[in-house]
């Protein structure tokens, strides 16, 4: 009898217990919290509609200045169109410079890091925490990210095997050109060249990638000028035309499925809010 009402003791406290580390949904308007995924704790600006019926996700990835706040609020006017939830992880400088960030962390000095410490890995699977945190663990989701975090996707859609429904890149300095005659983060060269057969190549120009310009986006400011991102073209505007066409001219000559989408936005430069303000996202976001 004592041992039965131990264990009936037990059963309760142990309910408790994971009632207690269960995720709560993201709460309505703005919100923050701290996840934990695998050995990194995140940062995560979110934000939920008033009117929310229970949209896809939107994961968004910030700029150069790591101000996942600022896109967390310029997104919102995607959130409440779209009936989106918005989620902005934070990169911070410190733990994601520019290779970890940038450039994805798949490669150090040209050589092919461990998949599992790839940067890109980890927002794959920030992404499934976000999910899971809301109480879906299979709730559609796209990804946009602008300047340095459009770069950042740009690996991402390469490298990271992921579920997203769209991938948008916005005004990116660079991107992963489905090439092997530069190196990787500009390519498919160098210390990816063994992944990137045709199995691998077929995959990425199948991907759900809108390639998303500012038509007025041909200033210079916090554009990365380096050799290998100025021969992708004279400026952002440019450098994006170039990409997708090199993709859309590799898919055809291979007879492979392409599924990149070009939109374009007109009398707007490099500007998050702009951009995200635009009519034009939801073309990008079908």
């Amino acid at each position: 009898m004592r041992e039965a009402l131990w264990r009936g003791i037990l059963a309760v406290l142990l309910l408790f217990v994971v009632a207690s580390v269960q995720a709560e949904p993201i709460p309505p308007g703005d919100g923050y919290q701290v996840l934990r995924v695998g050995d990194v704790s995140i940062e995560i600006f979110t934000y939920k509609p008033a009117n929310y019926a229970g949209g896809p996700l939107l994961m968004v990835f910030h700029g150069v200045d790591r101000n996942p706040d600022d896109y967390r609020d310029a997104a919102k006017v995607i959130g409440d169109r779209q009936g989106m939830v918005v989620a902005a992880p934070m990169f911070d400088k410190s733990r994601f410079p520019s290779s970890l960030y940038q450039s994805g962390g798949v490669a150090n000095k040209n050589a092919l890091q461990p998949q599992e410490k790839w940067t890109v890995t980890l927002a794959v699977n920030i992404t499934e925490a976000v999910r899971r945190e809301e109480g879906k663990p299979s709730l559609p989701y796209y990804m946009i990210g602008h300047s340095a975090g459009g770069q950042f996707l740009s690996r991402l859609a390469a490298m990271a095997p992921n579920q997203a429904s769209r991938i948008i890149f916005a005004n990116p300095s660079s991107y992963v050109f489905a090439t092997q005659t530069e190196a990787f983060p500009f390519g498919l060269g160098g210390a990816t060249a063994k992944l990137a057969d045709d199995a691998f190549m077929q995959r990425y120009l199948k991907a759900p990638i809108t390639v998303y310009l500012g038509k007025a986006d041909t200033g210079d400011h916090n554009r990365d000028d380096s050799a290998e991102a100025t021969r992708q073209g004279a400026n952002r505007y440019e450098r994006g035309k170039n990409f997708f066409q090199q993709g859309e001219a590799l898919a055809k000559q291979k007879g492979w499925d392409f599924g990149w989408r070009l939109v374009e936005v007109d009398d707007v430069g490099h500007s998050s809010k702009r951009m995200f303000a635009s009519r034009k996202l939801q073309e990008a976001l079908r």
